[in-house]
């Protein structure tokens, strides 16, 4: 009777002879095999990898994509509004993940001229109408009245993306009262600037 040889065949792996601290057990895409890579700790978890890591899953809260923006980089209004509603500062946004929320932040530096009881307000406006965040500034109803309120900005917010990682337009928005918000010789990048951090829900 003919008998397969045992080397004709795989079987499971139950032992490892002069195992390493870094021998794991991995896959080749056929078969379990047992291998010794540096950096690999069993347990510990530990990786060291000499390239860039490009994932395609993540846990919750983790960190999938952070982007920082000067304000060369934001489409940021250098000029004097007046009274109306005006788009203070654009991005557009790529998602990486399609499960995920996109938090954003945003400052900058600016004066308000007046007084008496004037009324501002900034809100975050995400693709064109979804309003994630918004603040206002108020003054006394006095000659040179001190605030009575928050400031317009830093302005911050955030919104669940379920969609197709697509472009998303990010708007700062500012509803100005009777008198301006000026934002003209602010032209520095580092006048104003947008913090987008993208994490895993």
């Amino acid at each position: 009777m003919w008998m397969e040889p045992l080397s004709h065949r795989d079987y499971p792996l139950t032992y490892i002879n002069n195992p390493t601290n870094n021998a794991v057990i991995t896959s080749n895409g056929v078969k379990n095999v047992a291998v010794a890579q540096p950096g690999l700790l069993y347990n510990q978890a530990r990786l060291d990898v000499s390239g860039s890591v490009n994932p395609t899953r993540w846990t919750t809260g983790q960190t999938v994509n952070t982007v920082f923006l000067d304000a060369t980089q934001i489409s940021q209004s250098n000029s004097n509004l007046t009274a109306g509603t005006h788009t203070v500062a654009s991005v557009s946004y790529t998602p990486v993940s399609t499960n995920s929320r996109i938090i954003i932040e945003y400052q900058a530096n600016y004066v308000i001229t007046g007084f008496n009881q004037d009324l501002f307000e900034s809100y975050i406006i995400m693709d064109g109408t979804n309003q994630v965040a918004k603040r206002e500034q108020y003054f006394d109803n006095n000659l040179g009245g001190g605030g009575r309120s928050g400031t317009l900005f830093p302005i911050s917010g955030s919104i669940t993306n379920n969609q197709n990682t697509t472009a998303r337009s990010i708007i700062i928005r500012l509803v100005v009262a009777s008198d301006s918000v000026n934002f003209s010789g602010r032209g520095n990048a580092y006048d104003a600037c947008m913090k987008i951090t993208e994490i895993a829900l």
